[in-house]
């Protein structure tokens, strides 16, 4: 697979789905948590409660894995992605503002707890100062393929955003 299939491919996978299992760990004590996410370029951004155990680790610990997969019947059907990476807090204005709008294009309903339609304005103000806006960024990320034979992957190296190097084929 060339590079440029490699990236459509994990592009596609990306846009065709809605959740990723985001993991963790904070002193030894592993955790998930699925969540909504919105793609932008290779970095999938998601809403989080600033209080939730997966916030708090990522707090001490900003590494994390995390996967994207369908519902199979068999597993020669089997495809999804597997990324490490870290998490990171979406601070600054500009960066906010885009990461924002792009979640808000994929998820248009999210706008109704934005702007107060679900409660009082101060209610949501209240509300929205206990959530951030979070960015995985990947540095690895392996798309695993049963149909081409049980536990085949492509690695795509990811540096700042972008596909690096030639895709690897490996299998697990």
């Amino acid at each position: 697979m060339t590079k440029e299939e490699l990236d459509s491919t994990v592009i596609q996978f990306m846009d065709a789905l809605t959740t990723m299992t985001l993991a963790c760990s904070l002193d030894d004590e592993p955790w998930t948590s699925p969540v909504y996410y919105a793609r932008q370029g290779f970095d999938l951004i998601f809403f989080s409660s600033k209080l939730s155990r997966h916030s708090l680790a990522f707090r001490e610990n900003p590494k994390a894995a995390a996967s994207i997969y369908g519902d199979y019947a068999g597993w020669k059907e089997i495809r999804g992605l597997q990324m490490s990476g870290r998490v990171d807090v979406v601070d600054s204005p500009l960066a906010l503002a885009k990461a924002t709008a792009t979640y808000l294009k994929r998820y248009p309903f999210v706008r109704e707890l934005l702007n107060g339609s679900m409660g009082t304005g101060s209610e949501m103000a209240k509300k929205m100062t206990r959530v951030a806006l979070y960015v995985f960024r990947s540095s690895d990320i392996y798309y695993l393929d049963n149909s081409l034979g049980f536990g085949v992957t492509w690695k795509l190296q990811i540096r700042e955003g972008v596909s690096v190097g030639s895709p690897e084929r490996t299998s697990e």
